[in-house]
């Protein structure tokens, strides 16, 4: 169900949260990728990495390597 406010489902707001917040984690933490998986909740790490794909662009690994280069 879509909000009068943004247009937008509570759960691409909460999904968009996420993701940040594991961008910031892939950034600044030295935890692999299932570690800051299972950190935001994730049972299933592959279900983590296909939603972070779905939503970056790219795999989790990949947007650690070119944000540190």
């Amino acid at each position: 169900m879509k909000t009068k406010t943004t247009g937008l489902s509570a759960s691409y707001h909460i999904n968009q949260r996420v993701i940040l917040e594991a961008k910031r984690l892939l950034y600044h933490a030295d935890e692999s990728v299932k570690e800051i998986a299972i950190a935001l909740g994730f049972d299933d790490v592959a279900y983590f990495s296909r939603l972070f794909k779905k939503h970056v662009g790219t795999t989790a690994i990949n947007f650690r390597k070119t944000s540190q280069d």
